[in-house]
């Protein structure tokens, strides 16, 4: 019964949606795992005190002839008739006397010395104890993953994205003139279709042990790798062929390179930098509100250290893990950020001039078509002889930049 509730158990966990329900589910199997093992320990328990009793039971016989024997040498002379037998008898009484006390564990006395048995009812061999949770690794998958435009086009084979670039103006006309052409400009992007996968093995061994659920951990894992590799491509995706269109790499068409750029230039970190990504983003008549700067911990850690002249901190930074918001200390931008380590750093001298490295806005501005559900499948006939487990998983996306404009990026400048 309790193996068909552990493999309904491990598919639930394969297929959970969430974090809550994976946690969830592992707390139940952990707890079916635990009321098996606790069964083993009292049957293990009541077997070795049937053998301890069984032994004791022996020695107890042994030791009766023993003492036996030592009486009947040590046999006074008998002159008067029935006196023998009346000895023999006492003999014998004070023998089952002590072989009852041996068995009760009680001290018995031999001579001038006293002799104790006693029952542990500990073991020689201590248990190991093992820990009940298994501590997880730091977090390595992007936020941007659970927060870039995400559609959901199952069994699709590619996607086109439309997109405008500006629309017109018009203008005074002449009575019976033509009216002034104002036509929006439009275009489209291709978001491309690439597979990704991630493979792992776990031991049959390494599934039934009670005290930690390693299987979990490792289906788990087998997502996460997939969102880890999905979550460093939206940003550096070289847009090849089975690649996304990271932002770096993203459609000319959208965000382009050379002419009529919104990208910009810096050679260092310093006190004016988050003003120029605020105000080089977005159209001529407006300041567009608060957008998502991306960049390296190594950029932000650098932001985070420049001061002014007065030796104050220049920006205000408050963490939650991979997010959290960057601001002027003495008041102004005030934006929130995201970490993705797939980002090259501007203020590390390895990077080459010339290299994209911070990327500032709108997270909704990535398009991501999912053309199959992430799916994780279980194995275990492929190394059945080895007795190994398999997992594999899989998805098919796209990826690119569907806002024209949609991300200013930052170029680093060789220092003149």
């Amino acid at each position: 019964m309790n193996e068909e509730k552990k493999k309904e158990l491990l598919e639930k966990i394969s297929n959970a949606k969430d974090m809550e329900e994976l946690r969830s589910l592992q707390a139940e199997l952990d707890s079916l795992k635990e009321e098996e093992r606790k069964a083993e320990e009292e049957k293990a328990k009541v077997e070795e005190e049937r053998a301890l009793l069984r032994k004791n039971v022996e020695e107890t016989e042994v030791k009766k002839e023993e003492q036996e024997d030592r009486s009947l040498v040590g046999a006074k002379k008998i002159d008067k008739p029935g006196e023998e037998k009346r000895n023999m008898e006492e003999d014998n009484k004070i023998l089952e006397e002590r072989g009852q006390a041996l068995k009760d564990g009680k001290a018995i006395k031999v001579g001038y010395e006293d002799r104790t048995v006693k029952v542990s009812s500990g073991s020689v061999l201590v248990e190991k104890k093992y820990k009940k949770t298994i501590d997880e690794s730091f977090e390595a998958v992007s936020a941007l993953v659970d927060n870039v435009n995400s559609v959901q086009l199952d069994g699709g084979d590619s996607y086109s994205v439309p997109f405008e670039k500006e629309y017109g103006e018009g203008d005074y006309t002449e009575e019976g003139a033509d009216y002034k052409d104002a036509e929006p400009e439009t275009d489209y992007v291709e978001t491309g279709r690439a597979k990704i996968t991630a493979y792992a093995e776990v031991t049959k061994e390494l599934t039934k042990l009670p005290n930690a659920n390693y299987q979990a951990l490792v289906i788990k894992r087998v997502r996460d790798a997939i969102r880890k590799k999905l979550g460093k491509q939206i940003v550096a995706g070289a847009g090849t062929s089975n690649t996304i269109k990271g932002i770096y790499k993203a459609d000319e068409k959208v965000l382009p390179a050379e002419a009529d750029t919104a990208d910009i230039e810096l050679t260092e970190l310093n006190d004016e930098t988050l003003n120029k990504l605020v105000f080089a983003y977005g159209g001529d008549e407006a300041v567009e509100g608060e957008q998502y700067l991306i960049l390296s911990k190594k950029d932000l850690e650098a932001l985070s250290m420049i001061k002014d002249k007065m030796d104050r901190f220049v920006y205000r930074i408050t963490r939650n893990g991979q997010t959290g918001r960057i601001a002027y200390a003495q008041g102004g931008v005030d934006v929130p950020y995201v970490i993705n380590s797939a980002c090259k750093s501007l203020s590390n001298p390895d990077t080459g001039d010339g290299d994209f490295t911070m990327v500032y806005g709108a997270l909704s501005s990535f398009e991501l078509p999912v053309f199959s559900p992430l799916e994780i499948e279980e194995s275990r006939d492929y190394k059945f002889k080895q007795g190994i487990i398999a997992y594999r998983g899989d998805v098919i996306v796209g990826g690119t930049v569907s806002k024209y404009k949609g991300f200013v990026r930052v170029k680093k400048k060789a220092a003149v």
